[in-house]
């Protein structure tokens, strides 16, 4: 049962959780700053970030294993169909039942949010299969950067502050741009790691066409991208002095991480993985605080 519980554990990739609950917190603390205080919705938009996030790491799993991208020589530690741990019908199964649960969860934020909302949420479990399979899967056409930014920034931070208030402005997609950014950082490590088995299989990433030199500048960017950006956002909850100052442990982590794949390769860069997930985090946090003073 134990050995059952830790396979699963492993193959929903955990790690990779901050990216969609960070999406939530940080929207959720700029509409509870404004005064809009609804818990129980919010809590169901951070399950309901969860459940794709889970949805769209199995159907990655099984995807990569399909095409046969995932293999033994893979450097990923996390691919448990590869490893023969789980099988492919064993796969499908837990593929239906995270879909069936993501959109159970997300029929009651209607009640909220209005029917306009069931479209959205059905794109977004919709973008987490079509992340890596159908006829043009995203990631494997260079299109998962901006997938990335689009399902994990600015369509679940404006979103989450839509249900909350029940309207869009300018700022809070600025914002959604912003987290989607720094989310970004995960793909980046994850594409460097596998750009050699990607050109093996034909999977084209940024990395890909543009290289990994290039895409470390992109990667040192997006987080001071992003924290420019919050001079703008956040500029009706905090004066531009208390940002700047609230961003400095943000900046000094993304720096690390810089270095820190600057200087790894190979199964290195798996640590980095959960590191520039929590990047994401930091920054929710860092927001969150900021709304709270």
């Amino acid at each position: 049962m134990l050995k059952s519980i830790k396979k699963w554990f492993f193959a929903i990739r955990p790690y990779s959780f901050f990216v969609s609950m960070s999406t939530v917190i940080m929207s959720a603390a700029i509409a509870f700053s404004e005064g809009h205080v609804k818990w129980l919705p919010a809590a169901l938009c951070l399950l309901f970030a969860v459940l794709a996030q889970t949805t769209s790491n199995l159907v990655n799993d099984y995807a990569d294993f399909q095409t046969g991208c995932d293999n033994e020589n893979s450097l990923s530690k996390d691919r448990k169909l590869v490893s023969g741990e789980i099988t492919q019908k064993e796969m499908r199964i837990a593929i239906f039942i995270s879909a069936a649960l993501c959109l159970f969860v997300g029929l009651p934020l209607i009640y909220w949010g209005g029917w306009i909302l069931l479209p959205f949420g059905l794109l977004i479990i919709a973008a987490a299969f079509c992340y890596s399979m159908g006829p043009i899967p995203l990631s494997y056409n260079a299109l998962g950067d901006i997938a990335v930014i689009l399902f994990f920034g600015i369509i679940p931070v404006s979103f989450t502050y839509f249900i909350l208030t029940k309207e869009i402005n300018w700022e809070i997609i600025a914002a959604g741009f912003a987290m989607g950014l720094v989310v970004d950082e995960l793909l980046i490590v994850n594409n460097i790691r596998d750009e050699e088995e990607d050109k093996l299989f034909n999977k084209t990433t940024t990395v890909g066409i543009f290289g990994s030199k290039f895409m470390k500048t992109v990667f040192l960017l997006n987080p001071l991208i992003a924290c420019g950006l919050g001079f703008y956002f956040m500029k009706d909850i905090c004066n531009y002095k208390v940002w700047a100052i609230a961003i400095i442990p943000l900046v000094i982590y993304s720096l690390i991480l810089f270095r820190n794949l600057n200087r790894y390769k190979g199964k290195q860069l798996n640590e980095l993985l959960g590191k520039a997930s929590m990047e994401s985090m930091i920054f929710a946090i860092t927001v969150l605080i900021v709304s709270l003073i």
